[in-house]
């Protein structure tokens, strides 16, 4: 492919993952802040404000599952998080800091979930969320992803990585949350913790980023040297 030919495809790709990422930042990000300080204003109470801007997550979830008419393990498992989330908002003790808390645990116990598909399971759960997210309706890409992994060790090494970079980062995330909730005013810390997650989020996202080009990186300078090695052996000059 020409680089002409990649770098429309390159921004058509990027244009994608924006549009893709519209829902969640309307409906996870924007919609909670809003409705919460809307419903604030009006005068209702901490526990009626934090379970109308609830809504928005759920009705992301949801609609995304139904939009896609399809579903996997990564779709199953974040509708099930969804699902436990809003369960255990109206289940036992509906105190505004209990609240927040049983949020920071859930987002703990993802982080929980990423390390623990290190070691249980053959693919970690950042494989299977790039497979999911980044290769929807693409089966070439995604059988060429499973090709990678059986074949490439560090390809393999890179993904178990990332998973262990994102497990920690939300298990930061959960520590922070917990701490905030202890310490301010339910109104702050309800706007804090709805920003929180995005915020992580992009940080994680550049890390990956970084991380991934600095692998590629080493890998193709591990291939011009080999190539470099077997030249030589063959008794053909380098360039």
């Amino acid at each position: 492919m020409s680089q002409s030919e990649s770098k429309p495809a390159t921004a058509s790709g990027r244009r994608g993952a924006i549009v893709a990422l519209l829902p969640t930042l309307l409906l996870s990000v924007a919609f909670p802040l809003v409705v919460f300080n809307l419903c604030k204003s009006a005068g209702m109470s901490d526990l009626a404000a934090y379970l109308w801007a609830a809504a928005g997550p759920l009705i992301e979830t949801v609609g995304t599952a139904i939009v896609r008419r399809h579903t996997n393990f990564v779709s199953l498992l974040i509708l099930a998080l969804t699902l436990v989330s809003a369960v255990v908002t109206v289940v036992g003790d509906t105190s505004p800091v209990v609240l927040l808390l049983k949020d920071s645990v859930l987002t703990g116990v993802f982080g929980l979930i990423c390390l623990g598909s290190l070691v249980i399971g053959r693919q970690p759960l950042m494989f299977h969320f790039t497979q999911s997210f980044g290769m929807a309706g693409n089966p070439a890409r995604a059988a060429e992803f499973e090709r990678q992994w059986d074949t490439n060790p560090p390809f393999r090494r890179m993904f178990r990585t990332i998973t262990a970079g994102w497990g920690a980062g939300y298990l930061l995330e959960a520590a922070l949350k917990v701490v905030v909730a202890l310490t301010l005013p339910f109104t702050a810390a309800f706007n804090i913790n709805q920003v929180s997650p995005l915020v992580f989020a992009v940080v994680l996202a550049a890390w990956t980023i970084l991380y991934v080009r600095r692998t590629k990186a080493r890998g193709e300078e591990r291939r011009r040297a080999a190539a470099a090695a077997a030249g030589q052996e063959a008794g053909v000059p380098s360039e």
